[in-house]
């Protein structure tokens, strides 16, 4: 192994974070963490977060490289071993499961769903659009790192339509709890909030705000943001949707607007447009074609052998010069001694791992909290396209259910996969883990038919899962901000995971922590 340098004549980064969190707190924390580079604000800087690994491993190139294990095949570590693996580093990967991709988990026909309670068995018919995306589902735009692995790895992407107008929202206590299309809903509220702000504007409410020119131009943009009339009133607009339609032979005929306290004062109602407004779920989002897994699958296709599958950790350990990963599989116990080891298991799972890290790291592993997600599929004839008109999108319902999903592939096909549910977590999802799966399948359909009534005659082959329930998981994404400690090396011991960032949930988060840990690690190794 290379001998370390002993370079530093200041205090340690972990050491600097640590007192500075107990003068500045957590915001002192964020903003020495983004100035040293651990952090990237904004857009993900993907050609400067390789760059830097690149770089740092090209000083390795002719001399002895040191081994490192990969705790966990999931989007992180398969990146970490990915790049590790380009450039000639021994690399070992230690996943528990019979697949990679951890939390990034596409069920297909015949595909086995593992809970600590349960165990279910996909029952799709085969298809290359008949899958669930029971864990990550959705690429935004703007996550470079992600979508340069994609290229790099030749996975083909398709748009996933996040957004549709013609999806519904539902609420029992708005339009006498009929679902109605999002279209009618956004016209609404655009209408009614530009009619009032008109109205005051036209009162002298604001005239201390604008001048007579700039006033005029105001009432301009509100008008045709509102879709008001000359008199800016909000008396209805065909973005909200047409009463009958014409044939196109005669003009069309807005439909009635909804009521304006159903609109803006029913919280079920009034907050779900801008929910497509935030950095990470709006459009363009993708997906990759025939399940989320091909990413995790394309990267293991570069690693083969270096991935041992149904091999599960059971001990972390420092040696003399590195570090031992105890571990077993169904038959047999066994160790492996390597100069480093990248540990990209979830603390929700790590912390009943023994193991000799640092208290401090040891105290991050055990504050992290985690989501309970729940979701649940269907197959179905595609009823919501023959006879809604519904291409993709999210309907969103007050019941238990929050969201079905429309699947944003095979368009015009005879079956489709419906999400039946997703819940991001708190009680509706812990009570919707706690049942059964069969209670799951009961409950989704109850709550769906108030959005579609020809649900329960349609959907058959439901499958669930609660990520709090999957073994190795044991959640979803972490809830609490990340701890500043799991991005520098802990003697031998490196850490990476979406849980790392503030991309908690997106596999963007997860490829960027795996950057930040190949090249703190190159550091460590110089």
């Amino acid at each position: 192994m290379t001998q370390k340098k002993n370079k530093q004549t200041t205090p340690p980064r972990r050491q600097f974070l640590e007192q500075l969190g107990g003068i500045g707190g957590s915001a002192a924390v964020y903003q020495a963490m983004v100035a040293m580079g651990l952090l990237v604000p904004g857009d993900s800087k993907a050609a400067t977060n390789k760059a830097n690994w690149q770089e740092k491993a090209a000083l390795f190139a002719n001399g002895p490289k040191p081994s490192v294990a990969v705790l966990g095949a999931g989007i992180a570590g398969l990146c970490v071993a990915y790049e590790l693996k380009k450039a000639g580093f021994p690399v070992t990967v230690i996943e528990p499961r019979d697949r990679p991709g951890g939390r990034s988990h596409t069920l297909r026909a015949g595909s086995v769903l593992q809970e600590t309670d349960s165990q279910q068995v996909c029952g799709f018919a085969s298809g290359e659009d008949m899958y669930f995306n029971a864990g990550p589902a959705r690429i935004s735009q703007h996550h470079a790192n992600l979508l340069n692995y994609c290229s790099e790895l030749n996975v083909p992407l398709q748009a996933f339509v996040n957004d549709n107008r013609g999806a519904y929202i539902h609420s029992a206590s708005a339009f006498g709890g009929k679902p109605v299309r999002a279209r009618e809903v956004i016209a609404a509220m655009r209408g009614n909030i530009s009619q009032l702000l008109a109205k005051s504007l036209n009162a002298g409410a604001l005239d201390d705000e604008f001048t007579a020119g700039e006033r005029a131009f105001v009432l301009a943009v509100l008008k045709d943001h509102g879709a008001l009339n000359d008199f800016f009133q909000f008396t209805g607009t065909t973005r909200g949707g047409l009463a009958a339609r014409s044939g196109g032979l005669s003009p069309d005929v807005p439909a009635t607007p909804l009521e304006r306290n159903d609109v803006m004062l029913d919280a079920n109602i009034a907050f779900v447009p801008s929910f497509v407004e935030s950095y990470n779920q709006a459009a363009t989002m993708m997906q990759p074609v025939g399940g989320m897994d091909r990413i995790a699958y394309a990267f293991a296709e570069q690693l083969q052998a270096e991935i041992f599958y149904g091999a599960e950790v059971s001990g972390i350990f420092r040696t003399g010069t590195g570090v031992r990963i105890e571990g077993r599989t169904a038959t047999e116990q066994g160790a492996l001694e390597t100069d480093y080891v990248v540990v990209t298991i979830p603390p929700s799972v790590l912390r009943d791992i023994p193991n000799d890290f640092s208290p401090g790291i040891q105290t991050a592993i055990e504050q992290t909290q985690y989501a309970n997600p729940t979701k649940i599929a269907f197959q179905s004839p595609r009823f919501w396209e023959k006879e809604e008109q519904i291409y993709g999108g999210i309907s969103w319902t007050d019941s238990d259910i929050l969201q079905i999903w429309y699947p944003s592939g095979g368009f015009g096909q005879d079956q489709g996969i419906l999400v039946g549910s997703y819940l991001f977590g708190g009680g509706n999802a812990t009570n919707f883990g706690n049942l059964s799966p069969s209670a799951r399948i009961e409950l989704a359909l109850t709550a769906g038919e108030k959005v579609h009534s020809q649900y329960r005659a349609n959907l058959s082959q439901g499958i669930s899962v609660a990520w709090s329930k999957v073994p190795y998981s044991l959640g979803g994404w972490a809830t609490s901000n990340p701890s500043p400690l799991l991005l520098e090396p802990d003697g031998p011991f490196l850490f990476a995971g979406d849980h790392l960032t503030y991309l908690r949930g997106w596999q963007e988060g997860a490829v960027i922590s795996a950057l930040n840990a190949l090249s703190k690690l190159a550091d460590a190794a110089t």
